[in-house]
């Protein structure tokens, strides 16, 4: 997405920018299962980012129960095995690394078939449980850790309550253990969401992780539907350009009670249209079809739900990715290298 400059600037004001986003619309299409799913096995987290609107969410914090997320992974193993699972959403998953919750949960996903299981964290809780061995041990094609800072002061401002002395040695053991190993998954990524308060170290950064064996992710920041107090100075509001949601069209979110929501920036749970507890994922799915994807796609604006009239975070769609190095670990759209072709 260009140079650091660039992931500043207001997106909808760069022509370039525009044609990338159109780019991306043009080639949204519907599918019979989400190609990307992010299941919130835990709606707990133990940091407070700058950038993140979990400190202000309302809702319930709990772990979701055991049953709900076997039912869901069976149902994606026996149909849509490839499709991208995220065992999490609003929430630290290594929280349930405690008695291996966690771990269980993944080989239970791998066992029935699902082969693209892909987990976020923000590394607090690497050092943790033995977590580090079971992360190498697991069915996990990419394990990305969001650290957003190089430097202490930087790290620790926008990872707020993160400790720049115990996550930086563990993510550099996991890497140096898993080079070491010889092991082609998981992948170790290093994701930077690009702010004002840390643009001056994106460069250093990709530097720093790429020496150490880790791949690098880079983003501009997310605004989580603008219905927080979260706010980014690239994102508009007020401009008469849009495109159909990439998040909306690609991604299935559900929440740790079962509750499948608007997309995967939903985190309130404002836009739902049911329960996996009660109905299938297809049928969950078919669902956001008529509520969310149709009128984005056929730019019925009046029509989408009013979450997303408010929201810009269709504007931060794609991501700025290495060239790939080891197969199958990067995004259902990153293998259209024409152009960008939806949401990282």
């Amino acid at each position: 997405m260009g140079s650091n400059f660039a992931l500043l600037e207001k997106h909808l004001e760069n022509d370039v920018r525009r044609q990338q986003l159109l780019n991306i619309e043009r080639r949204l299409r519907d599918h019979a299962y989400p190609p990307q799913l992010v299941i919130e096995n835990t709606s707990i987290c133990n940091l407070t980012c700058i950038h993140c609107s979990h400190r202000e969410m309302q809702r319930t914090r709990r772990h979701m129960k055991r049953e709900l997320w076997n039912k869901i992974v069976e149902e994606f193993g026996a149909n849509s095995p490839d499709t991208e699972i995220w065992p999490t959403f609003y929430g630290e998953a290594l929280i349930m690394g405690y008695k291996s919750e966690l771990w269980e949960r993944l080989d239970y996903a791998a066992k029935v078939g699902c082969r693209n299981l892909v987990l976020n964290s923000n590394g607090t809780l690497l050092h943790r449980w033995d977590n580090i061995e079971k992360i190498l041990a697991s069915p996990l094609r990419r394990f990305i850790l969001s650290l957003d800072g190089l430097s202490k002061e930087t790290f620790e401002l926008v990872r707020e309550k993160a400790k720049w002395d115990e996550v930086y040695p563990a993510v550099e053991e996991l890497c140096r253990l898993r080079l070491a190993r010889k092991q082609k998954y998981p992948v170790i990524i290093a994701q930077f969401s690009v702010m004002k308060q840390n643009a001056h170290e994106v460069d250093a950064y990709r530097a720093y992780w790429e020496a150490r064996g880790a791949e690098v992710k880079v983003r501009p920041m997310l605004e989580w539907t603008a219905t927080g107090t979260v706010r980014s100075d690239t994102i508009v509001h007020d401009s008469e350009f849009r495109i159909a949601c990439p998040w909306g069209n690609n991604t299935m979110a559900i929440h740790q009670d079962g509750s499948v929501v608007c997309c995967a920036v939903d985190y309130e749970g404002k836009v739902k249209v049911g329960n996996v507890s009660e109905i299938t994922v297809r049928e969950a799915w078919r669902r956001l079809g008529e509520r969310v994807r149709r009128p984005h796609r056929e730019h019925r604006w009046q029509d989408i739900p009013d979450l997303c009239k408010g929201c810009g975070d269709w504007q931060v769609a794609g991501a700025e990715y290495e060239e790939e190095s080891v197969d199958g670990t990067r995004p259902f759209w990153y293998y259209d290298r024409d152009e960008l072709s939806a949401a990282g």
